[in-house]
């Protein structure tokens, strides 16, 4: 078809020559070709590594999820270790055992046999018990108005309700007998008796919302005082508050 090619008419004022608009392709196809093409990321792959820190989170994944995943650490998980189901006696050859979250956290822990038994509660203050009564450096108290750890009669308890409290404890016994450990279900474990140049004590470690039990092989010789200073246990000086009196 022959196109139209006369002038415009100014004469007629609505009247105008229609020119026919461009096809939509054509306009798409141009405005393609006008823009960059865009760049592909390489694909990584699947991977079972965690995020490293500083790393985008991925989509639909909140950014302070991904980077508090990014900085657990392995380490800072506490090593496998037997239950009081499995270890019968702690000593060199079972040194430790771990109780999980429901055994650390119901009724008493139960130790029989200690002679001297030393706590450290979660703000450093240190004291001790001794099986006859003697007292030395600061006692714990919970909100029930009972020691933290303690005696009651031959065996020392811990008050497991207030477990958040206590950071440490170590349990000594003397003589020819052995420490024993009991817990509200009835499990039980015992340490070695050593022979005569060693003894095994009973070492009591929080950590997180476990107890960890631990046998320590230390001089049979060895005094109290020392063994205390070979764990690092310094009893604070004890204060007794006294009501104000008035002028």
């Amino acid at each position: 078809m022959a196109l139209n090619s006369s002038p415009v008419r100014t004469d007629i004022g609505f009247l105008r020559r229609r020119v026919k608009p461009a096809a939509p392709a054509a306009v798409e196809r141009e405005a393609a070709a006008t823009l960059p093409e865009p760049r592909r990321a390489a694909s990584a792959g699947l991977s079972l590594a965690p995020a490293t820190t500083g790393a985008a989170a991925s989509p639909g994944r909140p950014a302070a999820v991904a980077t508090a995943t990014a900085t657990v650490s392995p380490d800072s998980r506490p090593f496998p270790a037997p239950t009081i189901d499995e270890v019968r006696e702690l000593g060199e050859n079972e040194p430790v055992l771990r109780l999980n979250a429901r055994e650390s956290a119901v009724g008493s822990l139960i130790v029989s046999g200690a002679d001297l038994a030393v706590w450290e509660d979660a703000d450093r203050v240190t004291g001790s018990e001794s099986a006859a009564g003697d007292t030395a450096g600061t006692p714990v108290t919970t909100a029930g108005n009972r020691p933290l750890v303690g005696f009651d009669e031959a065996d020392a308890i811990v008050s497991l309700r207030h477990l958040q409290r206590l950071r440490r404890a170590l349990f000594i016994a003397r003589g020819p007998h052995t420490l024993g450990v009991q817990i509200f279900d009835g499990s039980t474990v015992t340490t070695a008796r050593g022979d005569d140049s060693r003894m095994f004590i009973l070492c009591l470690l929080r950590v997180g919302t476990l107890i960890e039990l631990r046998a320590e092989p230390v001089d049979r010789t060895a005094s109290d005082a020392a063994i205390l200073s070979q764990f690092g246990f310094t009893l604070t000086p004890h204060v007794a508050t006294r009501e104000s009196r008035s002028r």
